[in-house]
């Protein structure tokens, strides 16, 4: 009795085994096919979301230009399998009022979650989830390099709550590090 426990036990974990690899190896061959036919991405492809007229940076151009600039930067938390961030992306970043006064306010920095694309994330975006709290996306922060004071959006609220946030959200910041840093001097 123990024998056919046993062996009907390896049988199904032999026959599950099997499925699961050949629905990864059509997957991949799926995936490969694609990528084969798809034209090559450049650098700046893999930066920016969608297609806006925003010029969003990476992490660690995006915080170097702040600092250079002084201007607040406006971190975009997103992901490839996320609805909603392609919603903002489109409803939002895609007009471009927004996105020329995004430009001007701002420096945008896209900061993606690759975590069920590759099966882990760039330290640079585990630092940055961890300082300002991430609790899903979109999530949109408006902030200094290296500083925890900041001013976010989480969530998609719709068109009109993305809109006010981004022409309000510098103002609100900036007085937010105004009175932390007066507090500070105290």
């Amino acid at each position: 009795m123990r024998v056919f426990r046993f062996l009907h036990a390896s049988a199904a974990g032999l026959a599950a085994a099997f499925l699961v690899a050949s629905s990864v190896s059509r997957a991949d061959a799926t995936a490969a096919a694609a990528a084969k036919a798809a034209p090559p991405k450049s650098a700046a492809a893999k930066v920016s979301p969608a297609r806006t007229a925003i010029k969003w940076r990476a992490i660690s151009a995006g915080e170097a230009e702040a600092k250079k600039s002084g201007k607040p930067a406006l971190y975009f938390f997103t992901a490839e399998w996320c609805g909603p961030c392609h919603l903002l992306e489109q409803q939002v970043f895609a007009n471009p009022d927004v996105a020329a006064q995004v430009e001007k306010d701002y420096v945008p920095i896209v900061v993606q979650d690759r975590a069920r694309e590759t099966g882990k994330n760039a330290p640079e975006m585990l630092m940055l989830a961890d300082r300002y709290g991430l609790r899903g996306f979109p999530t949109l922060v408006v902030s200094r390099p290296n500083l925890a004071a900041n001013v976010t959006l989480e969530g998609w609220e719709g068109r009109g709550a993305a809109v006010e946030f981004l022409k309000t959200g510098r103002k609100r910041f900036l007085d937010l590090a105004k009175s932390a840093s007066a507090g500070a001097k105290k």
